[in-house]
């Protein structure tokens, strides 16, 4: 889901890191940063400090908060799964043929996660990040 913050993109759900303290990750614009389109940031509420980032090799198009952690889905035709609290890098799927973006986060379900390209595409991969099906 994107939200409008003071014209900042931002892409987020909550995850609590703690008692007193929840963990936010988002894409935003950043001064200072080159490409910020493909950074995802880990903030923590509380305190509003980033606790974590992770660089992408595209554009991020979403961030979601999933069972297992923060699915990202990029221009690259990947679809990637962060750990909620560290924000490393658990797997990486490779969806997309050349020109494919996962953009667009379609749902969670109990084996997997439903993910497309526009309406042109649409992928199901497991939650250990292996493609089940595709549907062009």
């Amino acid at each position: 889901m994107k939200r409008w913050i003071l014209g900042l993109t931002v892409i987020l759900v909550l995850w609590p890191l703690a008692a007193e303290a929840e963990v936010v990750a988002l894409r935003l614009e950043r001064k200072g940063v080159k490409k910020p389109e493909q950074m995802v940031y880990g903030r923590n509420l509380a305190s509003g400090q980033v606790v974590w980032e992770h660089r992408f090799g595209e554009e991020v198009n979403f961030v979601e908060k999933v069972k297992e952690g923060w699915l990202v889905g990029c221009d690259d035709g990947s679809l990637n799964l962060l750990d909620a609290i560290t924000g490393a890098l658990r797997w990486t799927a490779k969806l997309g043929d050349m020109g494919d973006k996962v953009n667009t986060f379609r749902g969670e379900f109990s084996n997997g996660y439903l993910v497309s390209y526009d309406d042109d595409v649409l992928w199901f991969v497991s939650r250990k990040g292996e493609l089940l099906w595709v549907w062009r």
